[in-house]
């Protein structure tokens, strides 16, 4: 590629409830008083690995972007009921790095590394949700209603996705994975951007 780019990775990936889902689920069954409660958003962490890809004039060229953080300054509730999960003002900070590394015919060069920090305001929004056996829960609007996995560009909403949960004491984790591909180009050359996403969301279930 003609210059090594940082790509910015999601500005507000998994937010929790991003957006309302219109989809319907089946009613839950007796497991879904697992869930259900008043929960304090505690913190989210991820770990992301993006690889874009495109061939020049019968050159091969690869960027590979890695990054994660644990979010700070976390704010919010979340509030279970049978079938339907709600986010309250829930906002974070990041502040992270990229670390972006191209290779050219298959060559890595120097790797870069890059600041990547930024604030989601507190938003909130609904979502519906099912449980499936004793420790998966599925979200037929994406992840928690996730958004794009990659910000600025033309991406889809993450399609219906799932998670395992666990309690720890009062604590509920949900850890989930995200994997997409879509067509994106690199200062105006094509490529097909493929990214996976795992993310792990903690909340403390009040008494």
């Amino acid at each position: 590629m003609a210059k090594r780019s940082t790509l910015f990775l999601v500005a507000g990936l998994l937010l929790l409830m991003a957006a309302c889902s219109k989809n319907s689920s089946k009613e839950n069954g007796a497991n879904s008083g697992q869930l259900v409660g008043n929960y304090q958003f505690l913190f989210l962490t991820t770990a992301i690995n993006l690889t874009e890809e495109a061939s020049i004039a019968g050159h091969t060229a690869k960027l590979v972007v890695v990054s994660g953080y644990k979010t700070q300054q976390n704010v919010g509730t979340v509030v279970f009921s049978a079938d339907s999960v709600i986010g309250n003002g829930i906002g974070y900070s990041y502040d992270t790095t990229t670390t972006t590394t191209e290779y050219d015919d298959g060559v890595a060069q120097p790797a870069q590394v890059d600041p990547f920090t930024g604030t989601v305001p507190p938003t909130s929004s609904t979502s519906k949700y099912q449980l499936i056996g004793t420790d998966s829960v599925y979200f037929p609007g994406g992840v928690l209603g996730a958004g794009s996995v990659v910000s600025g560009a033309s991406v889809p909403v993450a399609p219906p996705t799932g998670g395992h949960y666990a309690f720890k004491g009062d604590t509920l984790t949900i850890v989930t994975n995200i994997n997409q591909s879509y067509p994106d180009n690199i200062n105006g050359i094509p490529t097909t951007a493929n990214a996976a996403v795992k993310a792990t969301i903690y909340l403390l279930k009040q008494k």
